[in-house]
């Protein structure tokens, strides 16, 4: 058992180690490379304009549930109704509608948070300084809800659009 132990023990240090000298030796990326870094222009355009077809088919579905939710509220919504049993109704389509919200926002986080940064940033990088808007970069960073996120699609494509192909 003591046997196993430390050959266990060796084995994860020599693992470390290794690591540690492949890092020292420079095979670690350099701090501004990204994985978009040595795309070409015309597939960094393509990569982007995919980018916005995802966000925006996500904000679309995020709209036809919300306005889902809204057209059955309406439908419940009679002045006849007493109005306690109103304002549960109200609650309970505004804990639906922050659930559907949420579910949205967290989607695009998960899956296209990181890929818009980074994407911006390329664009950017290769953009003549008079293109960069700093002053979206806030919402990039942490979009607050889904309008902010439709404010990032429109950017990305925009800037995109006048990346040149070569």
């Amino acid at each position: 058992m003591r046997i196993r132990w430390v050959v266990t023990r060796r084995s994860y240090f020599l693992l470390l180690m290794t690591f540690l000298a492949g890092i020292s030796c420079g095979s670690a990326p350099a701090p501004d490379k990204t994985v978009y870094s040595n795309t070409s222009n015309k597939e960094l355009k393509q990569k982007a304009l995919q980018l916005v077809k995802n966000i925006r088919e996500l904000v679309d579905s995020y709209n036809k549930k919300d306005r889902e939710l809204m057209a059955e509220y309406d439908k419940k919504n009679k002045p006849e109704i007493r109005i306690d049993e109103r304002k549960v109704m109200r609650e309970q389509w505004l804990k639906e509608s922050d659930a559907v919200h949420d579910s949205a926002m967290r989607s695009y986080k998960e899956n296209y948070w990181a890929d818009a940064v980074l994407i911006r940033n390329e664009l950017y990088r290769r953009l003549p300084k008079r293109l960069n808007q700093t002053n979206l970069s806030p919402i990039y960073q942490n979009p607050t809800n889904v309008l902010g996120v439709q404010v990032i699609a429109d950017h990305l494509e925009l800037i995109s659009k006048s990346l040149p192909d070569s």
